[in-house]
């Protein structure tokens, strides 16, 4: 009886460090910072750029668009959806509402293989931390 119960406290211990020691670690997925909102370099900035706040269906997401130059439209995602005055002008609003908004902020690129649906002319997309953001 002595052996049976220390053989049993044997398999048991073997048992219990088996499954400790075979534990699964969740493997994060790395953050990458060469592009978009998690990226380290800043490609340019904006300072108080008059355009249109509006809702892009193709992303499901508020997008800053102007027009650099004829035929051509520049379009930023808000990196920072939390900053004050975003949420100030968002507060209430549908997805059919437009907003004639001046933008200040630095901007940073898309990822390699972001799709952004179907667009025509010259049409560029970046992302965008707002330092400043007002109605007009």
């Amino acid at each position: 009886m002595k052996h049976l119960s220390l053989f049993l406290i044997l398999i048991l211990s073997l048992v219990f460090i088996t499954n400790n020691g075979c534990k699964k670690h969740k493997r994060e997925t790395p953050v990458d910072t060469s592009c978009g909102c998690n990226a380290t370099d800043i490609k340019y900035s904006l300072l108080n750029t008059a355009g249109t706040l509006s809702y892009f269906t193709s992303k499901s997401k508020w997008v800053y668009s102007f027009q650099p130059q004829p035929n051509a439209v520049a379009n930023y995602f808000p990196c920072n959806t939390t900053q004050d005055s975003l949420k100030a002008i968002l507060l209430n609003a549908n997805t059919n509402q437009t907003f004639n908004v001046k933008i200040s902020g630095k901007v940073k690129t898309t990822c390699p293989n972001e799709d952004f649906g179907v667009t025509s002319g010259v049409t560029t997309f970046d992302y965008i931390i707002i330092d400043s953001l007002k109605r007009y």
